[in-house]
């Protein structure tokens, strides 16, 4: 099992060592606006489309429609809706990473971390493997010298509120999924003692009351047998990806409710837009070739199982698929295709560029590269 530190706002003084990220101001991105220039958005067939300021090895992130991306030593922040607004500061390196989400941003680097907006840095004591963000905390996911991970979550401001350490699990994942209540954080552990796979999955919400982040965990679900690909949060479930079944539990963590059989194929998106939440499978070990055939499932939020599965044989040359408000999108160099929950093509539309790659941004949001780098941001209609 998981040790957890509740702590009370405490301010620490932390010792930056090997900090790379030089001259970051204080507070928020406040440098003068760097002279963008104007990137008008077009109309498509599809959708609306935008250039970006940036190319696809920048490092970038986005929350909220902002982008956050660091080019020639610098930090940019651009809104494609404000882009005469677009500002810049220094930062001495460009060997950092930026984590966003819930209308925050953070950038680290080895064992620091700067969340933008804060007036420190903050030293986690430990190798950086990932970082999430939700509206108001981040939570680190950190290897310590003696090779023990830990969860570090922090709120807006870089105060330490909630320490999750690992002991005789493993911790494998850990993030946020939205609630009208406040953060709500999830971790994902594998037992490092059971003789087939154990995989515990543990939520906390993190409330604010007089101006301090209240912890508390809400809810634990074991999944036994098999290995768990992914988590999906709604309203009122949640899903688990497992590498043999999709699993729904009440959102309340009061149990499951039912499974489905999907050996063979692994969850790579979900869209929960619709009425009915839909999935994503590809044939397990192909989720970066070339593909000709996929599976959706479309799922009612129900006690009882009510799951319908289509396979959906895809278009020559498509290389990049993602779900969008409950509907397939198919990119290939030179078109986009558009499947409904069921399966069926309803739209082809023919691109006015050369699309190498394209990546969901939201349920109506998608990054295009270009074959030179290039990136443009398509919103579907």
């Amino acid at each position: 099992m998981m040790a957890r530190r509740r702590l009370r706002s405490v301010n620490k003084a932390f010792t930056i060592k090997r900090l790379l990220l030089i001259a970051l101001a204080l507070g928020l991105i406040a440098a003068g606006v760097f002279g963008v220039k104007a990137y008008l958005s077009s109309r498509s067939s599809f959708g609306t489309q935008t250039a970006l300021p940036f190319y696809s090895e920048a490092v970038y992130a986005c929350s909220n429609g902002v982008f956050y991306y660091v080019e020639g030593g610098k930090l940019r922040c651009y809104d494609p809706k404000n882009p005469d607004g677009a500002t810049e500061m220094d930062l001495g390196t460009s060997d950092v990473s930026i984590a966003a989400g819930g209308g925050t941003a953070a950038l680290y680097s080895g064992t620091a971390v700067q969340i933008i907006g804060a007036s420190d840095f903050i030293d986690v004591g430990g190798q950086v493997l990932s970082l999430r963000c939700a509206a108001n905390h981040i939570a680190v996911l950190r290897l310590d010298p003696s090779g023990a991970a830990a969860v570090l979550v922090y709120d807006k401001t870089g105060t330490l509120v909630d320490v999750i350490e690992q002991k005789d699990d493993i911790l494998l994942d850990c993030g946020f999924y939205s609630s009208d209540g406040g953060d709500l954080m999830w971790t994902l552990s594998l037992s490092s003692s059971a003789a087939t796979p154990l995989t515990t999955l543990t939520t906390y919400s993190y409330l604010k009351q007089s101006n301090e982040s209240v912890a508390t965990m809400s809810g634990v679900i074991t999944v036994q047998n098999q290995l768990v690909d992914r988590v999906v949060f709604t309203k009122n479930s949640i899903f688990i990806s497992g590498t043999e079944q999709l699993m729904r539990c009440d959102a309340g963590i009061s149990g499951e409710s039912w499974r489905l059989l999907t050996y063979g194929y692994k969850m790579t998106d979900s869209s929960t837009s619709a009425a009915r939440p839909v999935f994503l499978f590809v044939p397990r070990g192909e989720e970066d070739e070339t593909m000709n055939m996929v599976k959706l499932y479309s799922a009612d939020e129900a006690a009882q199982p009510a799951a319908s599965a289509r396979t959906v044989q895809l278009k020559e040359g498509v290389h990049s698929i993602m779900l969008c408000s409950g509907k397939l999108a198919a990119f290939s160099d030179t078109k986009l295709y558009i499947y409904s929950a069921a399966g069926k093509l309803s739209a082809t539309y023919e691109l006015d560029f050369s699309c190498s790659g394209a990546k969901k941004l939201s349920e109506n949001e998608v990054i295009c590269e270009s074959s030179d780098g290039a990136l443009r941001l398509i919103k579907l209609k």
